[in-house]
């Protein structure tokens, strides 16, 4: 990868249960994020991107990240993330992420996210199955 340095962890991951199911969640630490979440949910240019990316680290080998993107006319949000694998499954199974604060409150939702390089739906993933195997 040459910029790796471009992608480089600005949050967490955690994977929550909630009901007995997982909840794919990106912790904000960032408590002067929150009022902008009530503002862009509303904003009909809202988009949200997942795009996924392979990282060599010298002592670990491959590393499996994203960048999630959130973006409005107005406003722009980035989160660089190393999850587990118990996450990047439930973001295949459900398509969807929560964003929390360290209170692992929730501060907004997104469902239908655009992916790139990720595969998106069960359908999907079957078919990727078969063809690694």
């Amino acid at each position: 990868m040459p910029d790796s340095d471009e992608f480089i962890p600005t949050h967490k991951s955690t994977t929550l249960h909630s009901k007995g199911e997982p909840v794919a969640c990106i912790i904000d630490q960032d408590s002067q994020n929150e009022p902008r979440y009530n503002s862009i949910l509303n904003d009909p240019s809202l988009q949200v991107g997942l795009i996924g990316f392979l990282n060599k680290h010298d002592d670990l080998g491959l590393l499996l990240g994203f960048k999630l993107k959130i973006k409005t006319d107005t406003e722009f949000f980035e989160y660089t993330v190393y999850p587990d694998s118990e996450f990047i499954d439930t973001v295949i199974f459900n398509e969807s992420i929560f964003i929390i604060n360290k209170k692992l409150e929730n501060l907004c939702f997104f469902k239908k996210i655009i992916t790139d390089q990720f595969v998106k739906t069960k359908t999907e993933f079957d078919k990727f199955q078969k063809m690694i195997s």
